[in-house]
């Protein structure tokens, strides 16, 4: 008998599970009204920063937070910073939604916390990558490169949703991967048919993220893939090898291999191929710990 419709891929059975683990634990991980509204008013060129920060003052802990930030070394502000809309017009409103994203994500994808996974050392990893990814971005002259910040803070969600769902194949994929990120990125995908990468990638389209975030996120382990944000998928991928190879911001806390890129993306960026990130990790450092101590505050 000849069958009334073709029978499904393999890749479009894996893609379509991964479309609803997503959707089941975007229940869990749903975006803050507030950082939906930030969003919808950045896309409006008639607001102003007195109506960002009315968004912001609807959650007292976020603008609490936001201000404590703004005063940072972080930033080296010159002059203290005592309201909101005053952040906004010092910091500009960029960097405000880069604020409102990261401690967003960091605030409602810790609830996705299991046994498997370690959440200090999954945002000290998170973070050193975003202030990695927002130091190349700026180095290489990419625009708005604190949307690389957001990137590097999230781009590992996905595994956060695998931990979760599946706990005891996680802790036997991580197992085997032996602190090697790009070699989970590989089992995963033997094992589940989708991996980290993609899984984060769908969540941040349900948190209705620019493209360019969701793409890098997508392929921040196969840059040579990406098509619609090539530029931001290389940042986010030198950005994680190097927090990799670091003792400060590693996937696996501890030291990884060697550095060992593929030329293509350091190219993309106008890199050298025996690019020494040292002095990037050097700037990096005297910013990790005060910007990870608010942000896990």
């Amino acid at each position: 008998m000849t069958p009334i419709a073709p029978a499904l891929s393999d890749d479009l059975i894996a893609n379509r599970i991964a479309a609803a683990l997503v959707t089941d634990m975007s229940v869990i991980a749903s975006p803050p009204d507030v950082c939906l509204k930030v969003n919808s008013l950045m896309g409006d060129p008639r607001a102003s920063a007195d109506d960002l920060a009315r968004v912001v003052l609807r959650d007292p802990a976020l603008a609490a937070r936001v201000l404590r930030l703004a005063n940072s070394s972080f930033y080296r502000l010159a002059n203290r910073v005592d309201t909101v809309s005053r952040a906004i017009n010092v910091l500009g409103f960029a960097e405000l939604q880069k604020l409102v994203l990261a401690l967003s994500a960091v605030e409602t994808f810790s609830r996705l916390s299991s046994e498997v996974t370690n959440m200090n050392a999954f945002w000290r990893h998170g973070v050193y990558t975003g202030l990695l990814a927002q130091a190349i971005a700026r180095r290489c002259g990419v625009l708005r490169p604190e949307r690389l910040f957001v990137a590097g803070v999230m781009h590992d969600i996905g595994t956060l949703i695998i931990n979760h769902r599946y706990p005891e194949l996680a802790e036997e994929m991580i197992r085997e991967a032996n602190g090697d990120e790009a070699a989970l990125h590989r089992i995963e995908r033997r094992e589940l048919g989708f991996e980290h990468a993609q899984l984060g990638s769908l969540m941040l389209e349900h948190w209705q993220l620019p493209a360019s975030i969701s793409e890098a996120v997508n392929w921040h382990h196969e840059p040579h893939l990406a098509q619609s944000a090539p530029v931001e998928a290389a940042v986010v991928y030198i950005a994680e090898l190097i927090a990799n190879a670091s003792g400060t911001g590693s996937f696996s806390e501890l030291p990884g291999p060697a550095l060992h890129w593929a030329p293509e993306p350091l190219t993309r960026l106008g890199l050298p191929v025996n690019f020494n990130p040292d002095q990037l990790m050097d700037d990096v450092d005297q910013e990790y710990v005060e910007t990870l101590c608010l942000f896990l505050a």
